[in-house]
């Protein structure tokens, strides 16, 4: 025998009922072929690539720290240079904004073979700490466009990200992967499953392939049905069919 689930809150009893006074209604809905899912990746994978991520975003972190410093110095007395970033300040890309103009950049001179071949961009995304998911929704799309993979951080690794950066928020994080400098980066990239997009490459490839509809069934509630009133109103019709029935007949 199944234990009755007893409610002492007045707010869940008020649920309870609402949720039993409801009925169940279906709903077919047409399914869109131009949604893209976001790959899915292991927890193990998503901790050490996380960790390989970290060391890689910490020299950047320890250059912004060495420069505010040497610019407060240089406010007392200017002595010292800013010395020159390393070329890994020029392959990273922090931010919604940076990164989505990175993407513009790199679909463009994909169109006429530019781009540097020794480099393999990768997305490192936390759509998790992102709230609407819609900021970041279209470099799913352009990722796709441009074939390049992007990867969903496990939870809590924007603070980590941020704080290996030396700034304040980093949820997106685009980096230009170089074979010889950061190969532990790439080579768990290579684990990481491509957007399947086959709407998108029937477009640009293959001729295009007349697909069928899919039907989706959406199981939702709606409203109980209000016996009380059909009844009401079914009693002053009958009433008022009975008071012209009896004009008539005077």
């Amino acid at each position: 025998m199944s234990e009755a689930k007893v409610y002492t809150n007045v707010k869940n009893v008020r649920n309870a009922t609402a949720v039993q006074n409801k009925k169940t209604v279906y709903k077919n809905v047409l399914a869109s072929p131009f949604i893209l899912k976001w790959p899915n990746i292991h927890t193990d994978l998503g901790q050490t690539i996380l960790t390989q991520l970290l060391k890689t975003l910490t020299p950047l972190g320890n250059y912004r720290k060495e420069c505010k410093l040497i610019k407060k110095k240089n406010k007392k007395s200017p002595s010292t240079a800013i010395p020159k970033p390393d070329d890994l300040h020029d392959r990273v890309h922090v931010g919604i904004n940076q990164v989505t103009r990175f993407m513009e950049a790199y679909i463009e001179k994909k169109q006429t073979n530019t781009n540097p071949v020794d480099r393999t961009p990768v997305i490192y995304i936390c759509k998790r700490e992102i709230k609407p998911l819609q900021l970041c929704q279209h470099l799913l799309y352009m990722a796709a466009l441009a074939q390049i993979k992007i990867v969903p951080m496990p939870a809590e690794a924007e603070s980590k990200m941020s704080q290996a950066l030396g700034i304040k928020r980093a949820c997106v994080v685009a980096v230009e992967i170089m074979e010889n400098k950061e190969e532990s980066l790439r080579l768990s990239a290579q684990d990481i499953p491509c957007i399947d997009a086959p709407w998108l490459t029937n477009a640009l490839q293959q001729p295009v392939v007349y697909r069928s509809d899919t039907i989706k069934t959406l199981k939702t509630t709606g409203p109980p049905p209000k016996q009380k009133q059909q009844q009401q109103l079914k009693r002053k019709n009958q009433e008022d069919q009975e008071a012209t029935s009896k004009k008539i007949k005077v």
